[in-house]
């Protein structure tokens, strides 16, 4: 199904692939959302189109984490992003997804991070990765419990979008405990 430098993961209702510069105007606008880039780190809002060019290019899939795949509906509309972060020294990798506000609880982003860390956290032999999400959030928190993640503690995170660091839920997974969800 994959090859090096690509990868198509399949579920019932989406498919995840690598990030494209084609994508940009459904990344920039579903990124740049005032509901959703006050929940990401990296990113702004507005998120200029010059930006939103960098930010794919620097998360293009090369074979190892430090990546993001788009999350596509029905094999056409990008309506999200999933990512896995490098090795960091003092931890496991990290996941990050956002979704569509549009698209919002309808399990899509379960659907994916589920079948995107049961492929990749296999793929890469990782044994557990990590997530947080703002307190603000909770629905994160909701999916992250969902696919089996079990709450660290609590810390402070930052975003591009907000004035000021924010708390955050820090996150685990195991791969034993990953529930996909498809």
């Amino acid at each position: 199904m994959a090859v090096e430098g690509d990868f198509l993961i399949k579920t019932n209702r989406l498919c995840l692939r690598p990030l494209r510069l084609e994508d940009v105007p459904s990344v920039q606008r579903i990124g740049g959302h005032p509901f959703v880039a006050p929940m990401l780190a990296s990113v702004g809002t507005p998120w200029p189109k010059a930006a939103v060019q960098a930010w794919i290019t620097a998360r293009q899939y090369r074979g190892k984490p430090g990546f993001c795949a788009a999350i596509v509906l029905a094999e056409r509309a990008v309506i999200g992003v999933a990512g896995l972060g490098p090795n960091s020294a003092d931890g496991p990798c990290s996941c990050a997804y956002f979704i569509d506000p549009q698209h919002w609880g309808l399990g899509y982003a379960s659907e994916a991070m589920g079948a995107f860390l049961a492929y990749f956290m296999r793929k890469f032999d990782l044994p557990e990765v990590a997530a947080d999400h703002f307190d603000d959030n909770p629905a994160s928190g909701a999916v992250l419990r969902k696919l089996g993640f079990q709450e660290l503690g609590k810390g402070s995170g930052k975003s591009q979008a907000r004035l000021e660091p924010a708390p955050v839920t820090l996150y685990r997974l195991r791969l034993d405990d990953l529930k996909a969800v498809l």
